[in-house]
């Protein structure tokens, strides 16, 4: 009688155990095309002003907001991102300052690189009063996914 319910408290041990475990969890990436045309908005994580930089300099960016498709984050948020400084105009004589900015490169979620199609951004000063175009942390971009990219999302 004793193995008896000995036999029936492990089997109900095992029941209780089976019945509420949790199920197992698939993680395996699976491989998701981020399109070409996919908007991605980035924040400068850089400050600086038109005396302090040159053509061809990197800026930092980071993402705003994550990237995803059909549920599946593939750029995220925080994600660095790299531009460069495509034009610099000093302040000399009257003429205005200006500096254009793009961002060039995103980082996704499996480590891959994605090139991006950026609007050139153009900081400028007032003309008038000969002070350096700035650019400032926090200045908000918009770009798009330059070609498709398959990612390990």
């Amino acid at each position: 009688m004793v193995k008896f319910f000995s036999s029936l408290a492990t089997l109900f041990c095992f029941a209780a155990t089976v019945s509420f475990a949790a199920p197992a969890q698939n993680s395996a990436k699976i491989p998701v095309i981020l399109r070409a045309g996919t908007s991605v908005f980035f924040e400068l994580t850089d400050e600086f002003d038109a005396s302090e930089v040159s053509v061809g300099n990197a800026i930092n960016f980071t993402v705003r907001r994550d990237v995803t498709v059909n549920g599946k984050v593939l750029i995220a948020a925080g994600a660095p991102a790299t531009g460069m400084i495509k034009k610099v105009k000093k302040s000399c004589g009257g003429n205005c300052s200006e500096i254009t900015v793009v961002v060039e490169t995103v980082q996704a979620v499996d480590g891959q690189t994605v090139f991006l199609n950026s609007i050139p951004h153009k900081f400028e000063a007032p003309c008038c009063d000969g002070s350096e175009a700035k650019a400032n942390i926090g200045t908000l971009f918009t770009t798009n996914v330059r070609n498709d990219k398959t990612i390990n999302g």
